[in-house]
């Protein structure tokens, strides 16, 4: 009977750390509305959009929030962006600019493409305000002439979107629906800057 007992013991330890299984991850990917096509290019040549820079928690996949706006962040636990979002933007970023006709090319480094112009930038800001039921973005973008360093532009662009609910799925749309105002803005104030 002793050694029935001892050799259940370890079995009754196993089961009593056996809880309900962990939730699925989920993944999110942002798909920002397409720009209409410019008459013409606004770049002549290649434009190499760059990786974004990004620090802190926005270097991670997970999805940031904050229960209180300038509180400190915390991330889901289940709840990921399919990509880092500095790396996220950018190739959405480059993918909007194509579809655009910014330039007479759109390249990323990765391709190792002699460009003409540099399009660099830092993601500052994005993340869910879950106290004002809000998603906010910062991102700072920059244009410089690859081939003299000259500041075509450089704008910061803020995004903060209202979601219908507190569920992520409301946040990735919100977020989708901030990054494409923030394309849109950029791509105007790139066209204003390149007619003066």
């Amino acid at each position: 009977m002793r050694m029935r007992f001892f050799f259940l013991l370890p079995l009754l330890a196993l089961a009593a750390c056996a809880g309900p299984a962990a939730p699925p991850d989920n993944y999110y990917r942002i798909e920002p509305a397409a720009a209409p096509r410019l008459a013409k290019p606004v770049l002549t040549g290649a434009l190499e959009v760059d990786r974004l820079a990004a620090d802190g928690a926005l270097t991670e996949r997970a999805i940031a929030f904050s229960a209180k706006d300038g509180g400190p962040l915390a991330h889901y636990k289940y709840d990921y962006w399919s990509e880092p979002p500095a790396l996220m933007i950018q190739d959405r970023l480059a993918a909007f600019l194509t579809k655009a006709g910014a330039a007479d090319r759109v390249v990323t480094p990765d391709l190792r493409v002699l460009a003409d112009w540099s399009l660099r930038g830092k993601v500052r800001r994005f993340e869910q305000l879950a106290d004002r039921s809000m998603v906010s973005i910062e991102i700072q973008l920059s244009v410089v002439s690859a081939r003299d360093g000259t500041l075509v532009l450089l704008e910061t662009y803020d995004a903060q979107t209202p979601t219908d609910s507190d569920t992520v799925t409301t946040v990735a749309a919100a977020m989708e629906k901030g990054v494409s105002d923030i394309f849109a803005r950029f791509l105007a104030d790139l066209t204003r800057a390149r007619l003066k």
